[in-house]
């Protein structure tokens, strides 16, 4: 072929306007906080490393000049080591938490516009806005580390999309073993393969996401095993509240005792109505398709719901308003903006009914919530959630089913 006839491949220009503006959101989310109030990354910081020393995350130690023992973090392997790495970047101070929090949050500014650049690949640019703009996604982004395992997990499902597996699965279990949640993504991806009769792909990709994870998580578990493992024994007894589904009923007045048994009902419930449909669907669900309603589940009936469950749930459903139907794609997107302001309406009202309750004279809450107010306030969160959520499985239905027609 001669050089004229060839093609000219053309690159596709990086989003610049859509990574400015993700840095500049997230720069103000964080002027909006920048004392750290109520941030797990300075809470952290205070409780296990204030005296300077760079204890080893996954060990039980006594810090410098306190008689108080403090046990490992309750973080998964990636995420205890970042927490770790960046306190030798802190010179000891009087202001030594604020410049960990400020050092951490510069990072995450980072991560969210990288977060931002991989919804765009997985979305289309015009949709990706919604989630740079997503108010209860830049209201949690310094409350936690979830954006660090948040953009492996998006390029996990971008390689998978282009079908280049291995990587995926790399990138998976890097997430898995910085939040370790993730891991519920290998049910799409398994009937995914099952469904094509792809066993030994399945197999593979298995084989890799496992041999990754244990790759990472055997030196740390090797060191300290108790302070590795402190993270999933800590999970498994940690009881049921904290702005859950169940707390709801408490906070509204209703007496109901939710033992772990109808626990665990509801979430294998949720887990088998949620592995019928994938099933039953017409033609299989690609990851970015199948992700949003998978990690929803999870979240749905999990023991806590954590501000920061939004970071996750964000930018996958923006994912999945791309792939839908574009019959549903008005509705989807008025019940995706309703959905967000009832989140940011929520953990502002979370926040502020810890405040109440907890009358801490040096934190007044900005708004007197009381409990019912709250409860009332979550319950409008969580019927949004699943009105939008509902609203994305009939699309993806509809769209699968004229697809294979």
């Amino acid at each position: 072929m001669s050089q004229k006839n060839k093609k000219r491949v053309v690159k596709p220009k990086p989003p610049i306007l859509l990574i400015s503006l993700a840095l500049a959101m997230s720069f103000l989310a964080l002027l909006q906080n920048k004392y750290g109030q109520l941030s797990d990354i300075r809470g952290f910081y205070q409780m296990h490393f204030i005296d300077g020393a760079h204890h080893w995350p996954f060990s039980t130690y006594t810090p410098i000049g306190t008689t108080n023992e403090i046990h490992a973090v309750e973080y998964p392997a990636i995420t205890g080591i970042i927490m770790w790495l960046i306190t030798f970047l802190i010179p000891q101070s009087n202001l030594a938490w604020l410049h960990y929090y400020w050092v951490t949050a510069t990072f995450q500014i980072l991560l969210f516009a990288v977060s931002a650049y991989a919804v765009k690949s997985l979305a289309s640019k015009k949709i990706a806005y919604a989630y740079v703009f997503a108010p209860a996604v830049l209201y949690s982004l310094y409350r936690n580390w979830d954006i660090w395992a948040l953009v492996p997990m998006l390029f996990a499902i971008i390689y998978f999309e282009k079908k280049k597996y291995h990587m995926s699965a790399v990138l998976l279990a890097i997430s898995i073993a910085t939040k370790f949640f993730p891991i519920v993504l290998l049910l799409p991806v398994a009937i995914h393969f099952l469904r094509k009769r792809e066993i030994s792909e399945f197999l593979r990709y298995l084989g890799i996401t496992i041999a990754t994870w244990l790759l990472i998580n055997l030196p740390v578990a090797l060191v300290n095993f108790d302070g590795w493992a402190y993270f999933y024994t800590f999970s498994f007894h940690r009881g049921i509240g904290s702005g859950s589904f169940y707390e709801i009923f408490g906070k509204l007045g209703l007496s109901i005792n939710f033992s772990s048994f109808v626990f665990y009902c509801l979430n294998i419930g949720i887990f088998i109505l949620l592995t019928g449909f994938f099933v039953k669907i017409r033609k299989p669900l690609t990851l970015s398709e199948s992700a949003f309603l998978t990690l929803f589940a999870f979240i749905l009936f999990n023991k806590q719901y954590s501000m920061q469950y939004i970071i996750w749930l964000a930018p996958l459903a923006v994912v999945a308003i791309s792939k839908a139907h574009e019959r549903f794609s008005k509705k989807l997107i008025f019940s995706y903006g309703i959905w967000q302001v009832c989140e940011i309406a929520f953990q502002f009202a979370f926040f502020q009914n810890v405040l109440t309750n907890a009358k801490r004279l040096n934190a007044p809450p900005t708004i007197e919530i009381l409990d019912f107010s709250y409860g009332v306030i979550s319950a409008i969160r969580y019927i949004s959630a699943l009105i939008f959520t509902f609203y994305i499985a009939k699309s993806l239905h509809q769209s699968k089913a004229e697809k294979s027609l």
